[in-house]
Parts: C-alpha cells; sequence; structure tokens
C-alpha cells in the first residue's frame, strides 16, 4: 500500500519535513517514491505540488493521519474517501462540574462530623488546682 507521510529532515531541534510518496511496509527514514512537498513546522509553511498530489489520491496513496491535518488546515482539498482520526479532548470543565455535584455530598458529612466536635468541645476538663503536687502554685499573669 502506498502511503504519503511527513519524512524529518533538518537539524536538531530544528525540524524540517518532506512529504514523501512512501511503500508502507518500509520505515520512515528508509526509500521513497516521490517528494511531493515540505512543510516546516516552526514557520507553518506548507509547499505541496498539488498536480502530483492528485495524481497519487487517483493511484489510491492514502495519506497519514497528520498530512491529512494539514492538507485541510490548508484547505487543500482531500478525496472523500479520507478520514482524519480526531483525538478526544477531555475538557476540565465537566470534571470540575462533576467534583462540584459530589463535594457537597462531602461537605454534608464533614457537617455533621464538626457538629460532633463542637459537641465534645463543650465538655473540655479545665484544670483544677487540686490536681497539681503541693507547694506549685498557678503562675502569675503580669499583664
Amino acid at each position: 500500500m502506498v502511503v504519503i507521510r511527513l519524512s524529518r529532515v533538518g537539524k536538531k531541534k530544528q525540524a524540517f519535513y518532506r512529504i514523501v510518496v512512501a511503500d508502507s511496509r518500509r520505515p520512515v527514514t528508509a526509500k521513497f517514491i516521490e517528494i511531493l512537498g515540505w512543510y516546516n513546522p516552526h514557520t507553518k509553511e506548507l509547499n505541496i505540488k498539488n498536480e502530483k498530489l492528485e495524481t497519487w489520491f487517483d493511484n489510491g496513496a492514502k495519506p497519514s493521519n497528520s498530512v491529512a491535518i494539514l492538507l485541510e488546515k490548508n484547505k487543500i482539498k482531500l478525496p472523500t474517501w479520507v478520514k482524519i482520526k480526531q483525538k478526544n479532548k477531555k475538557s476540565k470543565k465537566p470534571e470540575i462540574a462533576e467534583e462540584a455535584k459530589e463535594t457537597p455530598a462531602k461537605d454534608e458529612k464533614n457537617e455533621s462530623s464538626d457538629e460532633k466536635e463542637k459537641d465534645n468541645s463543650d465538655i473540655e476538663v479545665k484544670e483544677d488546682d487540686t490536681n497539681k503536687p503541693d507547694g506549685a502554685e498557678a503562675p502569675a499573669d503580669n499583664n
């Protein structure tokens, strides 16, 4: 099966991609059939030969998901049989809403335990001088 995919070239930390047609069984860095264009992710530039791209689509070459997304962003028409897989991004907002629903139930439990603590705080034992050894006096406040 023939695939249209990105092949990384360029220096370390300066990625640059070629858009190539290659056999799907070969590694990404291996030989390719033809170069269709290039993509610079730093400047978001895309240069592609549309005639050759359409020819390969007519021959049945399937674009990789990343190439299909790039082509779609740059408004290059894709065949109807090309399907782009979208990542499921879970937003944090629903999680916060779910936590907010759960927290009142937890607060009710905490309130009941707080009430118990209040009840217990009313029964505090006060220190008496009777429990102190003979000759020990309470310290005087010098305020």
